[in-house]
C-alpha cells in the first residue's frame, strides 16, 4: 500500500514550522519535491531531501524520518527504524556535517501504539 503524497505533505509541513532558523536554511539548500525511491528489501518511500551520498526520507513503516545512503539514483540503501520528525533528521544530517562522519543516531525507542500479532502454529 502506498503512502499518500497529501499526509506526507503535513508531515513536512509541521516539520518545518517546529525548525530552527538554522535548520529552515539548511533545509532549503538540500530539500527536493517528494519522489518516491525503493527502499531495498521493502518497496516505494518517499524522498524529502538530497545531499551528496545521503537521502532523507519518511519511511511511513516506522512512522518518521530517517537518513541513508545512497548510490544508484532512485535506491535507499539502508532502512531504519526511527521515528523522527523531520527537524529531528535535518539536526542529525547538519550535526554530521559539522563532525565530519556520519554520528547517528541509528535506532530510537519504541514506538507506542497498536500492532497486530501474527501466532503461527
Amino acid at each position: 500500500m502506498r503512502f499518500p503524497e497529501e499526509r506526507l505533505w503535513d508531515h513536512i509541513n509541521d516539520g518545518w514550522s517546529r525548525m530552527s532558523f538554522k535548520q529552515r536554511k539548511f533545509w532549503d539548500a538540500i530539500k527536493r519535491p517528494p519522489e518516491e525511491w525503493e527502499l531495498k528489501g521493502y518497496g516505494p518511500c518517499w524522498v524529502v531531501a538530497l545531499i551528496g551520498e545521503v537521502v532523507i526520507y519518511y519511511n511511513h513503516f516506522e512512522r518518521g524520518f530517517n537518513r541513508s545512503p545512497w548510490s544508484q539514483f532512485g535506491v535507499i540503501e539502508r532502512y531504519q527504524s526511527l521515528q523522527d520528525e523531520l527537524e529531528a533528521a535535518v539536526q542529525n544530517q547538519l550535526d554530521s556535517l559539522e563532525a565530519g562522519y556520519d554520528i547517528g543516531p541509528w535506532t530510537s525507542g519504541p514506538f507506542s501504539g497498536e500492532y497486530v500479532v501474527k501466532h503461527t502454529r
